[in-house]
């Protein structure tokens, strides 16, 4: 799925990747606690609670790969399932942030 959003892309990466900001953008997402000192970076440990499907989610990522402006990849580190969730952002006429979700 990807989002068009009327920002820049290294505005809208920077607010996207603020694992803070996750429960204002994301619907699912009830809440973000850095288990790591911040801020977030690769090997950073972040504990989420979601609500997905009419059931609620505890999950812990890991942040894998960190590309400031560019790209943020994040895998469970522990949770119900494996997942791994890819952010990218790249100009797209005023900026465009695409968001992936996949079984890892």
């Amino acid at each position: 799925m990807a989002y068009v959003l009327h920002a820049a892309p290294d505005r809208v990466a920077a607010y996207a990747a603020d694992p803070d900001n996750a429960p204002r953008w994301y619907a699912n997402i009830e809440s973000v606690r850095l288990q790591t000192p911040p801020p977030a970076s690769v090997g950073s440990r972040l504990d989420f609670v979601a609500h997905f499907m009419g059931r609620r989610l505890a999950y812990t990522y890991e942040i894998v790969e960190l590309l400031p402006g560019q790209r943020l990849v994040m895998r469970t580190a522990q949770g119900p399932f494996p997942m791994e969730t890819t952010y990218t952002w790249r100009p797209h006429d005023i900026g465009t942030l695409i968001a992936r979700h996949a079984p890892s």
